[in-house]
């Protein structure tokens, strides 16, 4: 069946009937079906982020669950980045005509699933038609204890650039490969905001090097990465690794002082340091395994760029 078939009420009647099941946060007073979705307020700080897919930039071909699932989770990590959790969740598509039901379906599928792993609720949204691509974005608010917000500014010279996980595995997977949904370092940000041992952090949904780039900017300092420290993925090169992206590990620093050590070890394995930060003046540096010191580039994705 096509949406041509059954309309946008039809659909949004569909989806309507289909989340109500879903588990909903207490801080839910009304969900989808009103002019708008009713919230109690949270008593912590409110965060609030946005990310929107769109059909020949960010994917190619038809809706489905693994998108789904992907256009949630760069959401979820963003919050999780600000040592928060997510709550609710607007959901707004762009369709064509000739879009199935069962693509949208699937597409909902992978939403609610990643919704219902991180506790969220999907209150509402927007259907419309958009006959040149197909487009997802999600609005996703969270919320975050004051003490605990981490933020990419707070980090200076001196200190240590720390990392969850391995990178460059997205990126060496060859196209069509099927590919396990990653999990997001939750418990780890949670960790790292009670002990208030992050001095900055950002997610690495963008790349390695643009997420080190970013904290640099907002923190006004340069950095240092050691070659040999970057962890890569099963095989995946160091170009990779650096300039891949999509892995939603944490890149964050610490103070380099004894308290920093010791609160990194506390951490477990997955935590490697691979880098300190600079002065802004020195900018942003690789040392290679030879010991000879070259400028990084940018890297990443980033929109306009040609």
């Amino acid at each position: 069946m096509r949406l041509s078939q059954i309309g946008e009420f039809g659909l949004i009647d569909l989806l309507k009937n289909d989340l109500a099941s879903a588990d909903r946060r207490l801080a839910t007073v009304i969900g989808i079906g009103d002019d708008a979705a009713v919230l109690k307020p949270a008593k912590d700080y409110q965060l609030i982020t946005t990310d929107a897919l769109i059909e020949n930039v960010h994917f190619k071909g038809k809706l489905s669950e693994k998108l789904g699932q992907k256009a949630m989770l760069v959401n979820v990590s963003d919050i999780i980045a600000m040592g928060g959790e997510p709550t609710a969740a607007v959901v707004t598509i762009g369709l064509k005509a000739k879009t199935t039901v069962a693509e949208v379906k699937a597409l909902y599928r992978g939403l609610k699933q990643v919704a219902k792993k991180y506790h969220l609720a999907i209150v509402g949204g927007d259907t419309i038609s958009s006959p040149r691509a197909l487009m997802i974005s999600i609005t996703l608010l969270g919320r975050v204890k004051k003490k605990h917000l981490l933020l990419r500014s707070g980090a200076r010279a001196g200190d240590l650039i720390c990392v969850t996980g391995s990178f460059g595995g997205p990126m060496a997977r060859h196209y069509g490969q099927k590919t396990p949904t990653p999990v997001l370092r939750t418990q780890l940000a949670k960790k790292l905001a009670k002990m208030q041992l992050a001095t900055s952090l950002i997610d690495s949904s963008d790349g390695l090097v643009r997420s080190v780039i970013e904290l640099c900017r907002a923190s006004k300092t340069g950095a240092r990465i050691w070659e040999a420290l970057v962890p890569l993925a099963k095989g995946a090169t160091l170009q990779q690794a650096l300039f891949g992206g999509e892995e939603y590990e944490l890149v964050f620093t610490i103070r380099g002082s004894e308290r920093g050590i010791r609160g990194l070890s506390q951490l477990g394995k997955e935590v490697k340091i691979i880098g300190k930060m600079i002065n802004k003046s020195a900018g942003i540096r690789l040392v290679g395994r030879d010991g000879n010191i070259k400028p990084l580039p940018s890297g990443g994705y980033e929109h306009f760029k040609v």
